[in-house]
């Protein structure tokens, strides 16, 4: 059969309509369940042959029947169909956030103590979809996040105004010394966060409207290891209220709280829309609420 030169630039329903004549055995019961004319049908066929440049039909009597190789790309047909099928329904899977994975980037309060029960939530009401933890800074989940390594970031705010941030929970912070002391001397040690970071930001703020300055001895992101150094005596420090107060040999707040940390969760401004990023956002809300509807 002579090919003229046409690109071969096929469409499913060239496809499916050389299954369901393989399938049917003529033209007219294939017409009939595709519920197209058997004019339509035999030009598409006729388009199909010219576009492969194989001869698919051959002439028995008034009837056409497929060639060998008419069979055998019938039998490609029905494999490219069948995969279409499943990438169709791969598709509205990642639609609806079924599937595919999300990587979520978390500050390490968040991972400790606010969102575990989301994350838990979460794998269990989406077993499909494989979800990743990254654990880091504010500002660094920041930049990961707009370098396409991670698709929601748990963060300290505030974040630049073209974010997509959406507020998760708010933490008291409160003042914490070594035990026994009431009060912070002018030259006492302090363990805080580390400067730059988005809390020493809060902190700062503080400490500043009480007319205090801090002598930091020590740095660290990790609030388990600053509540830690409060507790052994080496200074003092301003930490989340369930970082010092929760958990065994909880330490004593030095008066009311200091202010309070908001932590929110980001997408990229030219994110798509995501049902996996989407459905685990409001698990983080609900779990930064308090409330207990997680599953």
């Amino acid at each position: 059969m002579e090919n003229d030169s046409l690109p071969l630039n096929l469409h499913l329903h060239h496809l499916a309509y050389l299954r369901e004549v393989e399938r049917s055995g003529t033209f007219t019961a294939a017409a009939r369940r595709l519920h197209v004319s058997q004019s339509a049908l035999s030009q598409a066929l006729a388009d199909f042959e010219r576009r492969l440049g194989v001869a698919l039909f051959e002439r028995d009597g008034r009837r056409r029947v497929l060639t060998a190789a008419g069979r055998e790309a019938a039998r490609f047909a029905a494999e490219v169909l069948g995969r279409a099928t499943e990438l169709r329904a791969w598709a509205d899977a990642q639609r609806a956030g079924a599937s595919g994975s999300l990587v979520v980037g978390m500050i390490d309060a968040a991972s400790l103590y606010v969102l575990p029960s989301a994350v838990a939530a979460f794998r269990a009401t989406h077993p499909e979809v494989s979800l990743r933890v990254v654990v880091d800074g504010s500002q660094a989940l920041l930049d990961r996040l707009l370098r396409f390594e991670i698709d929601l970031a748990v963060v300290v705010a505030p974040v630049a105004p073209a974010l997509q941030a959406v507020e998760v929970a708010r933490e008291p912070l409160r003042l914490y010394g070594p035990p026994g002391i009431p009060t912070p001397a002018p030259d006492s040690e302090w363990v805080l966060y580390p400067s730059g970071s988005h809390t020493r930001a809060v902190i700062d703020a503080a400490l500043a409207a009480r007319r205090i300055t801090p002598r930091v001895i020590l740095e660290s992101s990790n609030p388990q290891v600053l509540r830690q150094l409060v507790a052994l005596g080496f200074g003092w420090s301003v930490l989340p209220e369930r970082v010092a107060e929760d958990g065994d040999a909880p330490l004593r707040p030095s008066g009311e709280a200091l202010g309070e940390r908001t932590l929110v969760g980001v997408r990229r401004p030219s994110a798509p829309p995501d049902a996996r990023a989407e459905a685990f956002l409001a698990l983080a809300v609900a779990a930064g609420a308090g409330r207990a509807d997680l599953g």
